[in-house]
Order: C-alpha cells, then sequence, then structure tokens
C-alpha cells in the first residue's frame, strides 16, 4: 500500500540524512532518532492491518511512536457487528427443583443440560456447526459429566433451493424436534412433549442420525413449499426407562411442509422415516415413523399440534403400533408472561412378542400439563410447571417443577 511505501520511504532517507550530518551530532542522538522512526513504521503498518480488517481507529487512538499498539486479538474484539465473524457461539444452561418427576417421588434441585453451540464460516458458502451437551442432569458423580456432541455438519449452502448438510444432525420428523433445540430457554415450557423426548431421556423416536440431509424450498408461489430428504445411520442410544442398546442401521426420511405467505406464522406438514434397528444383538425390526403438524405462532399465539404413528415390524414375532399426539397452546400476556396447557395421548400395543414388548419401550398413556413462563430479561426466563400423567406400568401421578433458564 502508498502508506507502507511511503513510511518506509521516510525512513530510508531520513537515515541517510542522520548519516551525512558533522561528528557533533553524538551517535547516541542518532540511534534514538532511529529507532523512534523505526517503532514509528511498525505502529503505521499495524494501522495498515486493521484497516485490512475493516478495523478504523477513531483520531483519538492513532497510536505516537512511543506507545504500543493492541496485539490481534484485541483488533477481533473491537468488531461491533458480529455477522462481520466467521464464528458465532451461543450457550443454553438451566437450574430447577423437581417433586415426583414421572411420578418417582422425588424431591431434588437439579442442574439442567448446557448446551453449546457454535459454527465457523469457512468460505461463502460452506460452514461448519458444532453442537455439545453437557448433561449435568444424567451425570452419577460430580467429577464425571457425559459430554453428547448433538450435531457435527459441514454444511453446503448453493441457494434457496438447494442446501446439503453432513455430519451428526436432527432428524427432520415432525416439527418440535428439529425447531427447538434442547436449550430449555428456547421453548416455552419446561418439559418437551413425550413424543419428542431425546433418546437418551426415555424417548423412541429416533430423532439423531448421522449422515446427509438435503433441504430448501421448492418453487411453488404463494404456498411456501420446504423439503427435506436425510440418508443415514440411526443413531438410538439405550432408552434410559429400558437400557437397550440400539445399533446404528440405514435409515431414509422424507418431509415435507407448507408455509404460506398469506397466513404468517402457519406451517403445516408432513413427514415419512424409515430404518432397520436391533434391541439386541441378531435381532433387528423394520420401523416406520410417520407425522404430521400444524403449527401457528403469531399475534401473541403459539398453536402447536402434531400426530405421530410409529409401527414396529418382524417377520415371526409380530409388529407393534404407538399411535399419539399432542396440542400445546400459549398466550404471551403483556411482555413478559406466557401461560401454556399441553394435554398428550400416546398407546403402545401390537401382536406377538413385539406387541407385548411394545408398552415397556412407551409406557406412557397421557399428559396433562399446565404452567407459565415469566421472561425476567432478555436473555433469563423463570417457569413454573405443573402436571398430570398416565402410565401402562404404573398409577396416575401429579408432578410439579420450577426452572431458571437462560442463554449466553
Amino acid at each position: 500500500m502508498k502508506l507502507r511505501v511511503n513510511a518506509r520511504c521516510v525512513t530510508v532517507l531520513a537515515l541517510l540524512f542522520f548519516s551525512t550530518l558533522t561528528p557533533a551530532f553524538a551517535q547516541t542522538d542518532k540511534d534514538e532518532v532511529i529507532q523512534k522512526l523505526i517503532a514509528r513504521v511498525d505502529a503505521l503498518e499495524r494501522e495498515v492491518a486493521a484497516l485490512k480488517l475493516g478495523t478504523v481507529p477513531s483520531s483519538g487512538s492513532t497510536a505516537s511512536a512511543n506507545t504500543e499498539m493492541p496485539d490481534q486479538s484485541a483488533v477481533h474484539e473491537a468488531t461491533p457487528a458480529q455477522e462481520d465473524s466467521r464464528f458465532t457461539f451461543h450457550g443454553y444452561a438451566d437450574l430447577g427443583f423437581q417433586r415426583n418427576v414421572d411420578g418417582d417421588s422425588s424431591k431434588r434441585f437439579a442442574l439442567g443440560e448446557v448446551d453449546l453451540w457454535a459454527t465457523a464460516r469457512i468460505s461463502p458458502k460452506v460452514n461448519a456447526l458444532l453442537e455439545t451437551v453437557l448433561e449435568t442432569d444424567n451425570q452419577v458423580v460430580v467429577a464425571s459429566v457425559p459430554v453428547n456432541v448433538e450435531r457435527l455438519l459441514l454444511q453446503y449452502h448453493y441457494n434457496d433451493y438447494f442446501n446439503l448438510d453432513a455430519g451428526a444432525y436432527r432428524t427432520a420428523i415432525g416439527y418440535y424436534s428439529t425447531a427447538y433445540l434442547r436449550g430449555s430457554w428456547l421453548q416455552t415450557a419446561i418439559s418437551r412433549p413425550k413424543l419428542f423426548e431425546f433418546e437418551d431421556d426415555g424417548g423412541f423416536l429416533p430423532l439423531h442420525n448421522a449422515g446427509l440431509s438435503a433441504n430448501g424450498n421448492i418453487p411453488s408461489g404463494p404456498v411456501g413449499l420446504h423439503y427435506v430428504v436425510e440418508a443415514g445411520s440411526s443413531r438410538n442410544y439405550g432408552q434410559s426407562s429400558t437400557g437397550y442398546n440400539f445399533s446404528q442401521n440405514a435409515a431414509v426420511n422424507l418431509a415435507l411442509c407448507a408455509r404460506p405467505r398469506a397466513l404468517p406464522g402457519f406451517e403445516v406438514g408432513f413427514s415419512s422415516y424409515r430404518d432397520r434397528f436391533s434391541p439386541e444383538q441378531g435381532y433387528s425390526m423394520a420401523r416406520s415413523v410417520w407425522t404430521g403438524h400444524v403449527v401457528y405462532q403469531a399475534h401473541r399465539i403459539e398453536f402447536l399440534n402434531e400426530a405421530v404413528w410409529a409401527k414396529f415390524r418382524h417377520p415371526q414375532d409380530g409388529q407393534g403400533n404407538v399411535p399419539g399426539f399432542y396440542s400445546q397452546l400459549a398466550y404471551r400476556v403483556g411482555s413478559s408472561w406466557s401461560p401454556y396447557v399441553r394435554f398428550e395421548d400416546i398407546h403402545a400395543s401390537g401382536t406377538g412378542l413385539v406387541g407385548a414388548y411394545a408398552p415397556q419401550i412407551v409406557p406412557w398413556r397421557t399428559a396433562e400439563t399446565f404452567g407459565v413462563r415469566y421472561d425476567l430479561a432478555d436473555a433469563v426466563a423463570v417457569k413454573f410447571e405443573a402436571g398430570r400423567g398416565t402410565s401402562q406400568l404404573r398409577p396416575f401421578w401429579i408432578q410439579a417443577a420450577v426452572q431458571v433458564a437462560f442463554t449466553f
């Protein structure tokens, strides 16, 4: 740059000028002047580097020859717009008090999961995404906290009609699974619908896969169609309620949804998922999952409705069926309060050995939940929730919880 060339020219001319002066000019004085000039050139070069990064120092921040310039990390911190950075980071955590959760008669404080979510822009069309969960709610001893790589993706964005994710992804089964990450702060309620509980928390749906996931818009004008096509290996690892270790098997999924332009906040869609899984070594079954959802989130209203039908089949041992649905309604009062209510119904049945086994994998029957969320600040929410549940394995129970959830 011209600034760098001019600075070096000034230095050379100054050195030649001082070398021709009479001996009356002491050598120590010349050395001091030369060191000051070199320091000034270094300062100017750092300013040029800052200009290249898009950080323009104010007139009062220009360093003198005897002032040390900030290091490179300070230059990055001075960049005000996060979108100009190639890195983004978000964190979610919660702390709560639980009573009689799932009818276990316990009363305890519980530190929830710590969800860490980060992305890095590799190129204009390629991103990397990492979501890691510290499962403090599942730790056995204080010094041992399970770490779960929730998502690890290399994402290629070609245009609005085609995007490709490669790695460990959240399967596009239904709406709730992909709309809400693990951080409790993101969702209105404390608990998730039982249909969409995670596999390591007792859920029976394959909400995590490893493989390829393509998505994008379908040219459809005001209808606003969107597609997801996925192929990978199911990542069902041991439901906590049964202890089974599901092996990884081939899986395919297709999901379509519509977001009409004339109805902002409205979405309707369905998904069809198939894979094979093994509840034990040498024993595998075919699994199919169909879902449909109707969602409206606008004008202070949150209205979520989803239906699921899961089917398990074995050629000799029969089949199991798990139909279920949930409906959740919330309304934002003022700027901070959001009361909500949710009803769920799930019934597991079937024929043969698989049918007899289904209630043990999916024991729930109904769940009625109500609560309120209060946004204490932009990044902090306090929630209270109570409910009643029934199961095929135990009498009905009443549970309650209080939670403080936040993001950072």
